[in-house]
């Protein structure tokens, strides 16, 4: 069991043990920019949570928190976590602590049963997934995935007569979390360049090191250098840290900001961000309706405009990002060719990253490409375009999305640095996973075919429409009462609060709307 004690401490001993390794983290920072921060982010992320914590309940030892249950004590650090949120690790680490507590209020409990921890950490791997907007392995969620698998496993494999002890699952689950941790160099060009492991993944092993002090009562012990963390075959303690200070700026910013907005606002917010900036993440801020917003961009100015115009923005930091050079490309790295009409679903496929267009345009861009592509097929007529790749001598391999939204959920999957033969089977899988309808009705029939695509369950929603009523050329104004995309988008936040919805206008779709669920 975890207790309201326990959460405090350990959440104390991690802030410590991120302030005592912050140098060695900072150092280990190459992905995706080597900006040094990584280590001052999350530190400064978890002593916001601790003191929001502090402020609510007192700390570890004062006699308030033993009577405090574990959901209490973990709201206070998720809220503070997002409020005081630095940097894109800052976001992330701030979905970790929001994993825990929906998981500590969902056991309704005033502790938290050992059974539960892998639910946890499979959550907070989901939630830091959604946030990313482009989800990279060989990072702190590749680390964070094996230490949820590992949970899991402990759970499984224990012996009924000898119950496992939360001390026990965590003592494996974070030894499960260093042994990824090690293999990170391996999965991303910039890390085995450089000979190092994944920042943002150490910081969590540095989090996991915490939990096991806090349950066995025993403070935390300095790594010694030689457990899968820091630079390979290095010390750490001769490790130099080289900041911000001294580096060349350039005209790429990082940006971060509260934002009150409704959904559409924020699907407008979230596609410009992509389309302009890098390192994009989202989480739900502390009040209903806000959200905590950070992008790398040359752009920021446009974007720092979008967001006034579109919502309220508050607490908006800007900081000049170091110069670095563009990553070269994995060698394996497969284009992505999208097919897709002229207009609006054109111009989203091509903001996703893919070479959008007809079939003569795929088969020109293959052919200047003259390497392996992965196509996308998105319901279109394939004819005329098998036919040519066949008898082409180059290497395509077709991705069969059945529809639009089958191809976004497939390019959501994509890894740059992934060869392409594992980029296919992951976009495979990702479609097959997700289940979709179109409609030419109304308003009543998109909701009819939402519910009942959600019948059988489902996370994420993603509805692509064009015009829902007869003489509907433009979208309704956000405000307007008589929207039915976002009478449609509250009723799916009453009804199914744990569902995430994305909705698009696209012009040009050929049909009224059309729906994935995965």
């Amino acid at each position: 069991m975890l207790t309201g004690a326990h959460v405090a401490s350990w959440a104390e001993q991690a802030a410590a043990g991120l302030s005592r390794h912050k140098d060695e983290i900072n150092e280990l920072n190459v992905f995706p920019i080597p900006d040094s921060d990584t280590g001052s982010n999350m530190t400064a992320t978890m002593e916001a949570a601790v003191n929001r914590m502090h402020q609510d309940h007192g700390d570890a030892r004062s006699a308030a928190v033993t009577r405090t249950s574990v959901a209490d004590i973990a709201g206070s650090l998720a809220a503070g976590a997002v409020t005081g949120a630095r940097g894109n690790s800052g976001l992330v680490l701030s979905q970790f602590l929001r994993a825990l507590a929906d998981s500590a209020a969902a056991s309704r409990r005033d502790e938290l049963p050992v059974t539960a921890l892998p639910g946890m950490l499979h959550r907070a791997e989901k939630l830091v997934r959604r946030a990313v907007s482009v989800p990279v392995e060989g990072t702190i969620i590749t680390v964070l995935h094996a230490a949820a698998e590992q949970a899991s496993k402990s759970l499984e494999s224990a012996d009924p007569q000898e119950p496992v002890t939360a001390a026990d699952v965590v003592r494996a689950t974070r030894d499960a979390a260093m042994e990824a941790l090690a293999e990170t160099t391996s999965q991303l060009p910039e890390l085995a360049s450089a000979g190092v492991v994944d920042a943002g993944g150490r910081g969590l092993v540095v989090i996991l090191d915490a939990l096991v002090d806090a349950l066995s009562g025993k403070e935390p012990v300095s790594s010694d250098g030689d457990d899968g963390s820091g630079r390979a075959g290095d010390d750490v303690d001769d490790v130099q840290v080289t900041g911000r200070a001294g580096r060349t700026p350039v005209a790429e910013i990082e940006v971060m900001f509260t934002y009150q907005a409704d959904d559409r606002q924020l699907d407008e917010l979230r596609e410009q961000l992509n389309l302009r900036g890098n390192s994009v993440v989202i989480v739900p801020g502390e009040a209903t309706g806000t959200w905590r917003v950070h992008v790398h961009t040359v752009h920021g100015g446009a974007l720092i405009e979008l967001a006034y115009r579109t919502g309220t923005v508050s607490d908006l930091v800007l900081e000049v990002l170091p110069e670095v050079k563009e990553p070269e490309p994995s060698r394996g790295t497969a284009p992505v060719l999208a097919l897709a009409p002229e207009g609006g679903l054109r111009e989203m496929f091509a903001g996703a990253g893919a070479t959008a267009g007809d079939t003569q345009t795929i088969i020109a861009e293959f052919e200047r490409r003259g390497t392996g592509c992965i196509v996308l097929t998105n319901g279109q007529d394939t004819t005329e375009l098998f036919g040519r790749l066949s008898s082409s001598t180059g290497e395509a391999t077709v991705v069969d999305t059945e529809s639009f939204v089958g191809g976004l959920a497939a390019l959501a999957v994509y890894s740059p640095t992934s060869d392409l033969d594992e980029n296919a089977e992951e976009m495979a899988d990702a479609v097959s996973a997700q289940r979709w309808r179109e409609t030419d009705g109304g308003p009543g029939a998109l909701n009819a075919i939402v519910e009942d695509l959600l019948a059988d369950g489902g996370e994420l929603v993603t509805v692509l429409y064009d015009r829902l009523r007869d003489g509907d050329e433009s979208p309704a104004d956000a405000g307007d009462s008589d929207d039915p995309v976002a009478d449609m988008v509250e009723s799916l936040r009453s009804l199914h609060p744990s569902v995430e919805v994305h909705c698009y206008r696209v012009p040009g779709l050929g049909a009224r709307a059309q729906v994935g669920v995965e």
